[in-house]
């Protein structure tokens, strides 16, 4: 047994290793300090776009770093071309740009253990007894499981290409807000850990 142990405690090392590497940062990339950073989700769902900027950036700000919201301040001429978006980058005294892109969700089924209530009345004829009756589901079943799938990628002044990005994932289970949350958690978490501003 003291033999596996060894290979046991490495496997499990390049286990963790796997599942905490999972954001890409460039080679060259330097940490800097920005005077802001706008956060922006590309999607055609105002609510969630809001939820997910609002989320972030109250976390970039918990963390000593100023960011704003895209909804708030950029209109559909800022992004007509790159030049338009830098002028408004400009105005408002933007660095950086972080970016959400849903790339891509998935529908599921999941059969969950039923739940039964027994409806009816109790029957009683000679020496039998019995239920006259059926059991109705109240719960459980197949459920409708949708995960999202969104790529958070960082960009700044320093470089026309993407400077870091992590993959996210989440179930979607009726309340927007809580997907939001954690999204915003993972990404500015994993920036802080990836060590890309100076603070």
């Amino acid at each position: 047994m003291k033999k596996h142990i060894p290979l046991l405690v490495s496997l499990f090392l390049v286990q963790f290793i796997a599942v905490a590497q999972s954001s890409w940062k460039s080679p060259e990339y330097k940490p800097e300090v920005y005077r802001k950073v706008m956060v922006l989700v590309k999607t055609t769902d105002e609510l969630i776009k809001r939820q997910v900027e609002d989320a972030t950036v109250a976390l970039f700000k918990e963390k000593g770093i100023e960011a704003i919201q895209a909804y708030s301040n950029i209109v559909e001429s800022d992004l007509t071309s790159e030049d338009a978006l830098i002028q408004k980058a400009d105005v408002l005294g933007v660095d950086a740009l972080l970016v959400y892109n849903i790339v891509g969700n998935d529908t599921a089924f999941k059969n969950t253990p039923l739940i039964n209530a027994s409806v009816g009345i109790p029957v009683r004829v000679g020496i039998f007894g019995g239920f006259l009756g059926t059991n109705v589901p109240i719960a459980g079943g197949a459920k409708t499981v949708k995960t999202i799938k969104v790529t958070a990628s960082f960009y700044n002044r320093s470089s026309k290409s993407m400077q870091w990005s992590i993959p996210l994932s989440g179930k979607l289970k009726g309340d927007n807000s809580k997907l939001a949350n954690t999204f915003a958690k993972k990404t500015v978490s994993a920036m802080i850990n990836d060590n890309l501003f100076s603070l």
